[in-house]
């Protein structure tokens, strides 16, 4: 069995003793020098994270942010800066994605064209 050494801010091996985990004897087992010491009164009123809380604050957090997100950024590669003084103006799209997209429907045309064409031919 190989030995494993301890992170320097956790000393307890709970693995050795038969005790129950909890918060109390978390706390108890080593103060952490960078985090100011809990009182134990307070432990029970810690909220403990649920997978709903975590969702919420998750929606919370993205909808703060609203030019995170594919749709945003892709619309920021494609369309010009929006107006600072008109924020309700239209964007227009850039010069390169014009021509990107001119070019790409005249490939997508060409190669349409060129199979109805050798299968009917």
């Amino acid at each position: 069995m190989r030995l494993e050494r301890s992170s320097p801010y956790w000393s307890c091996d709970a693995m050795d003793r038969e005790q129950l985990i909890t918060a109390e004897s978390i706390l108890r087992c080593r103060t952490l020098t960078r985090i100011p010491e809990i009182p134990l009164a307070i432990v029970p009123a810690l909220r403990v994270p649920t997978a709903s809380n975590i969702g919420d604050a998750i929606r919370d957090h993205f909808s703060q942010a609203p030019d995170a997100g594919v749709w945003r950024r892709l619309a920021n590669t494609l369309l010009e800066a929006p107006n600072p003084f008109n924020p309700n103006a239209r964007r227009r799209p850039k010069l390169d994605s014009v021509i990107l997209g001119a070019l790409v429907v005249a490939s997508v045309g060409l190669v349409l064209y060129f199979n109805i064409t050798a299968v009917a031919g």
